[in-house]
Order: structure tokens, then sequence, then C-alpha cells
């Protein structure tokens, strides 16, 4: 995979000869050689956009996330500090800066252009699925962020987040449109996609399951977005086959991301946080009223999940592990939450079943028989606690845990052992230093938000008790 991912970031320079030193050594292939690659065609940069996608999504975000949910424990160094959240400039990893470079929005608007202009639509609506998985997540992360007028000339202004998420819905509905599209020209990118292998349909319920994340990131704000997010997730990812996923050789530098930070990098700067550990096996299961011994323990840590000097990776121990992103499991969970929330309660158990009783990591390290159904609790907050604590835990390793906790509060977390008195989890990273020394658009940190426009702060969990961390 890495040699055709080489091939699609390699951009050669067209050297060219000024008509008055031409010579008879010049022209045809003594100037040209027909093997070396001088213009980076739309496919070469589509394959090239998928890893660094993933390791977006996948590097200092992830870990930030599943720190701020007590999910893992920061041992060592910064991660301790960020932990115990000590952030400043420098925690988002460079992601905001990485979000315009090449490889990420700016070729995807090159792959795009291409595309449209070639009419084939298959490509055009992948990458444009693929522009608001980068975007969202942005949003998700910062909140205002420069969209529209990316490239626009310098110092373009900040765009805000709400209208960054209605953008990115009108996106969804024109890839969806565009990769139901028909045609000889529709080609799409074959084997190039690294995920789907050029699949319309896993494509299309991709853009479905994205249209049901981002209108939960506005449900706190805009309660009509639970409707939405619910009628979109019937058309998403219905099973662990449609997974998008990043997928690794295990071949060194193109391990699995987590494998790389633990085992071939930092090993033991992030350890198993007891809080998850304890949530896994010993809290109670909201309906049945018994220790949930959730069997998960066992794929997501090692025997000595809590050896802070021990290697504690499960599910991400081999270097070609999968790194799931988007999932059927997200996708369920979502349509019940949501129908929760508009007060269908049996479409609400229904769903969660239907998640429960799947194996969701069956092209990962281990695997699971899924669970019994439960039936309906005569507590209505019972199921609600059981929705969202099973996407706490089957969403390990995914930042969306971070969102959903935004939302409702739940898991009713605690500040982190060792924080500052009155520190609350956070709940936006600050923008990268070296986009605000290049943008004066961009805040100093002093006057940027503490939350998003999306998120504001919750007095009382998803069911009603006292939020303690927001």
């Amino acid at each position: 995979m890495m040699k055709r991912i080489a091939t699609a970031v390699a951009v050669f320079a067209l050297l060219t000869v000024p008509a008055a030193c031409r010579n008879f050594l010049t022209g045809g292939e003594l100037s040209t050689d027909p093997t070396r690659v001088v213009t980076a065609t739309p496919l070469l940069l589509f394959e090239a956009t998928q890893p660094n996608l993933w390791a977006e999504m996948g590097s200092d975000l992830d870990r930030n996330a599943v720190m701020f949910m007590q999910q893992m424990l920061g041992a060592q160094r910064q991660y301790q500090s960020i932990y115990q959240y000590g952030i400043d400039e420098g925690t988002a990893g460079g992601f905001y800066a990485g979000i315009y470079s090449g490889g990420n929005l700016f070729d995807l608007r090159n792959i795009e252009a291409a595309a449209s202009q070639s009419g084939d639509s298959t490509l055009l609506g992948i990458a444009q699925v693929e522009e608001v998985m980068l975007m969202g997540t942005a949003a998700d992360v910062f909140g205002d962020i420069v969209y529209d007028n990316a490239y626009s000339g310098p110092n373009p202004a900040l765009e805000g987040q709400m209208k960054v998420y209605a953008d990115l819905q009108a996106l969804l509905d024109k890839a969806i449109t565009n990769l139901a599209a028909t045609g000889p020209t529709n080609h799409g990118p074959g084997g190039t996609d690294l995920v789907y292998g050029g699949s319309k349909a896993k494509w299309t319920a991709l853009a479905y399951t994205l249209k049901a994340r981002y209108y939960m990131h506005t449900a706190e704000v805009d309660p009509t977005s639970y409707s939405k997010a619910y009628a979109a997730s019937l058309k998403g990812i219905q099973t662990p086959a449609g997974d998008y996923m990043a997928t690794f050789s295990g071949a060194s530098g193109e391990q699995n991301l987590w494998y790389q930070f633990d085992i071939v990098q930092r090993s033991g700067y992030i350890a198993p946080d007891p809080h998850f550990v304890s949530f896994l096996t010993d809290s109670i299961d909201p309906i049945l009223g018994t220790p949930r011994n959730d069997p998960r323990v066992n794929l997501y840590f090692n025997a000595s999940r809590n050896d802070l000097n021990d290697n504690w990776i499960g599910v991400s121990g081999t270097g070609n592990a999968p790194q799931l992103f988007v999932t059927s499991a997200e996708n369920l969970l979502i349509g019940a939450e949501a129908a929760y929330k508009t007060g269908d309660y049996p479409t609400a158990l229904s769903l969660l079943n239907q998640e429960r009783g799947t194996d969701q990591f069956p092209n990962a390290l281990g695997s699971y028989a899924g669970f019994a159904p439960y039936t309906m609790p005569a507590a209505p907050d019972s199921l609600l606690k059981a929705i969202l604590g099973e996407k706490y835990i089957v969403l390990f390793q995914n930042m969306e845990v971070w969102n959903d906790y935004k939302r409702n509060c739940y898991p009713n977390i605690t500040t982190a052992p060792g924080a500052p008195a009155g520190a609350k989890i956070p709940a936006r990273l600050f923008y990268d230093a070296s986009i605000r020394n290049t943008n004066s658009s961009i805040p100093a940190p002093s006057a940027q938000p503490i939350r998003n426009a999306n998120d504001p702060a919750n007095t009382t969990d998803a069911v009603g008790d006292a939020c303690l961390g927001q």
C-alpha cells in the first residue's frame, strides 16, 4: 500500500527549456521519461488523501478525546498534563494547520474540480464525503473554522460553527446525489479506494451516517435535529461490513496508529484509566441491575490492564489491526438515542438490541459473541442510560465519545485526578499556534471561547442528575 501512497503524494516539477537554449539533445523521449510521474492525477491525489485523513482523525485528537473521557490515563510527560487539562496551542498536534495542507482539503478541492470537469460523479461524491469527515472533525474540535473562504487570500476569516455544519449537510446531500448518478464517465476511484474499493453503496451509507452524526452534534441547541438524525440513520451503515476503517499493512511505518504510538514509539505514556476499567467490569447495568462484567475489557486491554509500565494495548495490539472511524455501532446507537429523545422508546430499545446483538469487531483482534436482548425497563431513564453507556463502551478509541459527552454529560464523570481545583473537562481545543501566527483572523488563546456554539454547558446530565464535569 505504501508504494502506491508514496506515488500518490509525489508531484515532480516539470522542467522546461527556453527556446533560445534548445539543442539537438532535447525533445521527445530525450527530454521526457515515460516512467516518471510529472503530474499528480486525481486518482493519485485521492489515494493520498486517505492515509492523511486517517492520521488527522486517529492520532492526537483521538488520544486527547479518550483521556478527556477517562477511557485512557495520561501517565507520562505531556500526556499527564493533557489528562489533567493542561492544554495549549500545541495540544491538537498540528491538526488545524494540517487540514488545509496538501493531502487534505487542498487536494480534495482539486480532486472535486477535476472529477466535475471529467464528469466522474462517483469520484466527486466520494471526495465530497471525505471533505465532510475532515471539516466536520475540525468544526467539532475548534468550533468556528476557515472553510468556504479557504485559499481565498491572506488572513481568511473564521466562519461560524453552526453555518459550517449546515454547509456540510448540504455538501452531503450533493455527494449522495452524485453517488446515485449513472453514466459512462462515472468511473470512480476503483482500486485506489483503500476502504470500500469504489463501492457507491457503501459510500452512500457512510454519507447518511455522517448526516446523522452531525445532526446529533447540533441537537443540544436545536432539538429538531433528533428526528433528522434518526431519519438519516435509517439509510446509514447497518452492519460492520460497511464500517469506514483505516487499514494497515503492518510493515514498519504502516502500522495501526495506536500500535505505532504505544508499542513502537511511546510505551507507557498512556495507560488504561481505572475509571473505564471499572465501568466495563463493576458498574451496574442500568437495565439488568447487575455488574456489567463486559467481555470487551479483554479486547481493549491486556490482562495487566492497570499496570502503567505494561503495554496496555488490546484490539490495536497488532500492526495490521484496522482502526474504526465511522461504524454501524455508532449509526444504530445514534438512531436509538434519537428515537428515545423523540419519545419512541420501543424503536430505541430495538436499535439498542440490534447493536448489542452483533460482534462489532469482526475485523479486529479477537471478537465477542454479542449480548442477549434487553426487555423494556420500567423506568425510561434506564433505557437512555443503557444506550449512552453502550456507545461509551463500543466507541472506545473514537473521539465521538467526547462529542456525546459534551451533548449529554454522560457518563457523568468528575474531573480527572490531579486536575486543578475548579477545572472543567475541556470542551474544545485551541487553534494551532502556527496558524495564528500566519492568519491575523485567528484570536489569541485568551480571546477564544471555552465552549463551541453547539455546546452550551449542561447543568444536569442526560437523566437529570447534576453534571459534575461541565
